[in-house]
């Protein structure tokens, strides 16, 4: 069984730049509302799709076993995203030795159903999230906040409205933000591609000393440039 888990591992080291990081340790982390709050002297009126995509990079980092994903402020990223005021539709993002590549999309469904099932669609090769953004699609007006996840047709959301100054809810049920209907988002940004340093090999044990699970779960996020290999940990 051990000589098939190395085999595994060893192959996908060839085809791509491999990070081992703990599942539950980084699982663990993206679940705290810290890695989501932003102070109210990194923001700037209107910046709540920043803040959402700055979240987004953040995910991607910690997926990665990248440690100082708190060094990703609204201020870092502005001058790459955002050196206007409004997020640009691509840009490049450097940060800890490695360059995030976020591109822009826009959705085709019409109805709520059809839009929750295009996030979902996204979602499974993009687990750090994707940005979502409309006119009028809060009860603030225009608005963008970070999809992370879809369980059983709920969307699961960090809106940067309920993550600033007084406020620390972390992720929260697409209701419990200030997103109208999800047919309102017209168009996503998405990470479509990381490249620079990785993070290094963990030895295949959990912080608790057990073996590693057989099974690789690969994550593309970008099915053709990036892929975002993790072991999942007994």
């Amino acid at each position: 069984m051990k000589k098939r888990i190395t085999t595994v591992l060893l192959t996908l080291a060839l085809l791509m730049p491999l990070v081992s990081v703990p599942a539950n340790a980084a699982t663990d982390l993206l679940k705290t509302k810290t890695v989501y709050y932003t102070a109210e002297e990194d923001y700037i009126d209107g910046d709540c799709i920043l803040t959402a995509t700055r979240m987004m990079i953040r995910r991607a980092a910690i997926m990665c076993g990248k440690s100082d994903w708190g060094r990703m402020t609204n201020e870092s990223l502005r001058p790459s995203a955002a050196p206007e005021g409004l997020l640009l539709y691509s840009f490049s993002y450097e940060a800890e030795g490695s360059t995030y590549t976020v591109s822009c999309g826009s959705f085709s469904g019409e109805s709520d159903s059809a839009r929750i099932a295009e996030f979902e669609s996204l979602l499974k090769y993009h687990p750090e999230g994707i940005v979502v953004w409309g006119i009028e699609a809060a009860s603030t007006g225009t608005h963008g906040v970070l999809v992370t996840d879809v369980v059983d047709g709920e969307v699961y959301a960090m809106d940067s409205s309920y993550n600033m100054g007084i406020f620390s809810e972390g992720i929260q049920k697409w209701t419990d933000t200030t997103m109208l209907a999800p047919s309102l988002c017209t168009d996503y940004w998405f990470i479509s591609d990381i490249s620079g340093g990785s993070a290094g090999n963990t030895a295949g044990k959990s912080t608790d000393g057990s073996d590693a699970a057989e099974e690789i779960r690969v994550k593309m996020f970008n099915t053709q440039t990036f892929r975002c290999a993790m072991q999942t940990f007994n």
